[in-house]
């Protein structure tokens, strides 16, 4: 189970992950049928292929589940990108605690939390650290502001409707729209007609804006490690959010906000998500730019720059092969 980027590198793809990407309470239970189908026909695969390892990357609905599972069928299991369980209903953590698993984590305080609970979980490194090591900023004609609206379809359609009035507040600056693959341009152009999309060039998009209106997620990080001002957006279902709102125990929900431990990137959730404060939050984010930009190389410092996909891939190599 994966995307366009697993197959390029020759893994064959049974079920793409697109058809899945869903976030929310609400949301979930919409299309619960069809996420208890998909656990079914993982485990009647996974079953009939025996693997030796199961290697389960983020997706904490589905896989803390396949994970208990696995381990029950005798199957090791590696979770790469384990849930945020610091974040929400640590309860959860009971489903990592056994032999047979291995937990990688990407953020450097997760394994300080894992072993609250008796997990020796490992710190690999993040991996857009390596990734974004040495990005090309797009070339455009003039400085302009990068709108990311996010890679879902309800994710568009809720938040790129407000990225679009910010450019009627700000006419003197140009907006340029990242655009994901898997989703139609149509789709764009019914929300934001007359701003130009760039497709695939997201970290280039990102090193040549002067400052960034990003949907939270990982994008959200990639921007601070590209040292790009930004504000973090995120508007969804109401009863989904405030459902979310009672359970989430942290005080952020952008991923450098968290790992800072600061407001370095403004979060307007909900209510707060319209296109007058995004556009007041924005100028503010410009005019201080020096001072927020200091603050991201805090980021550098403390997640390193250890090669984490390939840490990941010999941790994993390590449970198969002798010592």
């Amino acid at each position: 189970m994966g995307g366009e980027l697993m197959a390029a590198q020759g893994v064959e793809i049974f079920i793409h992950w697109r058809d899945y990407a869903v976030v929310g309470f609400i949301e979930v239970l919409r299309n619960l049928p069809r996420f208890i189908r998909l656990y079914r026909q993982l485990k009647r695969d996974i079953s009939e292929y025996r693997p030796h390892r199961l290697v389960l990357v983020d997706y904490p609905g589905l896989n803390l589940r396949l994970a208990r599972w696995a381990v029950r069928q005798g199957i090791g299991v590696t979770y790469f990108i384990p849930p945020q369980l610091w974040a929400w209903n640590p309860g959860r953590v009971r489903h990592l605690r056994d032999p047979r698993m291995q937990v990688l984590c990407i953020l450097p305080f997760e394994p300080e939390f894992y072993a609250r609970y008796g997990i020796d979980a490992q710190y690999v490194g993040h991996p857009l650290v390596e990734r974004l090591r040495s990005v090309t900023p797009l070339k455009w004609h003039k400085p302009y502001i990068a709108l990311l609206p996010g890679s879902r379809l309800h994710e568009v359609k809720n938040i790129l409707p407000v990225m679009r009035g910010v450019k009627d507040l700000l006419p003197e600056w140009d907006f340029l729209v990242s655009k994901v693959a898997h989703l139609p341009e149509a789709l764009y152009r019914q929300y934001a007609p007359d701003l130009p999309l760039i497709e695939g060039q997201t970290p280039q998009l990102l090193k040549g804006a002067t400052a960034a209106v990003i949907t939270s997620g990982t994008a959200t990080l990639e921007a601070a490690l590209l040292g790009v001002p930004s504000i973090i957006l995120y508007r969804g279902n109401p009863i989904s959010y405030h459902i979310a709102k009672r359970l989430v125990r942290v005080p952020f929900i952008g991923l450098p906000n968290l790992i800072l431990n600061e407001a370095v990137f403004p979060e307007l959730i909900q209510s707060e998500c319209t296109a007058s404060k995004v556009a007041t939050a924005l100028q503010h984010q410009i005019v201080q730019a020096d001072v927020v930009k200091s603050k991201l190389r805090r980021l550098h410092e403390l997640l390193g720059d250890a090669p984490a996909a390939l840490n990941a891939a010999q941790a994993v190599m390590s449970t198969l092969l002798p010592r």
